[in-house]
Formats: C-alpha cells, sequence, structure tokens
C-alpha cells in the first residue's frame, strides 16, 4: 500500500475512530515511522562501501609496502643508487670537489649512518670488525664505486668518509668503519689501511680513480 492509499483509508475511517489524537498528526507519525524504516537499509548501504573502501586501501597498502624503494642521486661528484636488496652503490667522481654535507644527508637517508669530512678523516683504534660484509668495490677507467650493505653494519658504528682535494682533478677517499663512541679525526694525508679494515682510493690527476696499491 503506498501512502496515498494510507491516507485514503485514515481519512475513510476518521468518524468512526475516536482519539485525542488528530488526523493530521497520525499522518505525520506514519510518514516519520516509514521513513526511519528505511534509513537502516541506507546506513547498512554505507557501510559496506566503507569496509570495501578499507579493505581495498589495505590492500594496496600492503601491495606498494612490500616493494622495496629503489632510486638514484646524481650530482657532479657522486651518485648514490638504492638497490631493491637493501644495498647502496656509491660512485665517485674524484675530477670533482667534493660537497661532505651533501653526500651524508643523502648517505643517511638511504639508512647508512655515516660521517664524511673533507681535509680530514675520522678513525677508531681498535677499527671496529665486518668492514668487508658492509663495503665491496669494483674500479672503472674514470671513477671507483663502492656497494654498502647497510644490514651488515655492527651496532654503534657509522662509515667514515675522509675526502681529500689536492687539485681540481684530484683527489683521495679513504672510507673505515668508526665507532660512534670513540673515535678521533686527523687532517695527515690518508695511507692504505689494513687489508679488510678500509679502503683507499686513488684518484690521480689524469681522472682515473682506483684501489690504492692498484
Amino acid at each position: 500500500m503506498n501512502d496515498n492509499e494510507v491516507i485514503t483509508a485514515v481519512m475513510e475511517q476518521r468518524d468512526k475512530v475516536h482519539s485525542h489524537t488528530s488526523v493530521d498528526q497520525i499522518i505525520s507519525r506514519g510518514h516519520t515511522i516509514r521513513a526511519r524504516r528505511r534509513i537502516p537499509a541506507v546506513v547498512s548501504g554505507l557501510a559496506v562501501i566503507a569496509a570495501a573502501t578499507v579493505v581495498l586501501g589495505a590492500g594496496l597498502s600492503g601491495a606498494f609496502g612490500s616493494a622495496p624503494s629503489t632510486g638514484t642521486i646524481r650530482t657532479t661528484a657522486f651518485t648514490l643508487t638504492t638497490n631493491a636488496n637493501g644495498t647502496a652503490t656509491l660512485t665517485i667522481n674524484p675530477r670533482v670537489l667534493l660537497e661532505p654535507s651533501t653526500l651524508q644527508s643523502d648517505l643517511q637517508q638511504d639508512g647508512i649512518p655515516a660521517r664524511v669530512t673533507t681535509g680530514s678523516f675520522c678513525s677508531s683504534d681498535p677499527t671496529p670488525a665486518g668492514f668487508p660484509q658492509v663495503v665491496s668495490q669494483a674500479s672503472s677507467p674514470t671513477t671507483v664505486t663502492v656497494t654498502i650493505n647497510p644490514a651488515a653494519m655492527p651496532a654503534g658504528t657509522e662509515l667514515s668518509f675522509g675526502n681529500f682535494q689536492y687539485s681540481a682533478s684530484s683527489s683521495d677517499t679513504e672510507i673505515e668503519l668508526i665507532d660512534t663512541s670513540s673515535y678521533t679525526c686527523s687532517s695527515a694525508p690518508p695511507t692504505p689501511p689494513p687489508s679488510g679494515e678500509g679502503v683507499l682510493m686513488i684518484g690521480r690527476g689524469n681522472g682515473i680513480g682506483e684501489p690504492a696499491g692498484s
């Protein structure tokens, strides 16, 4: 029965019904009750839509969160690439003056605790163990590239990068692990560290970068 039929029936019976409630109030209440009965269905529908949205959002979040982030930062002095396996590959151009604060900030954004200096080098005595697991290297005709695994860094350590610029096209960079609570810095030119404790990258005047001793 629709609203019009309800109203007609009520009007026909109004003379037979003795009530303190007017016909208009009865009709008004009838509309209110019918309206209220429709509300749960609407709310229920909205709840289903909201739930579906939450599930979809969670699914997308899980999908994107499961993929490792990768990316590359390029400057004239270095290139830092974040790899899918969690490591980072750093290539230093020995022919360009290094900005230590820029490199240090970029390394830390990649989850690599680092102290980068120019004209000085920081080291610990004794040198923390584990450098070969943290840093591996490969040379090319113009640069030296190191791959860094931050997950292998012992607790309480960071990588020390000391860059010494001798001319516009020549620089040395030494890398070692240091104890963050115990280290000293020196302005003396770097010397090759003991095997397995670090790496000295030599940038010669002709622009060739290669490990010390090669």
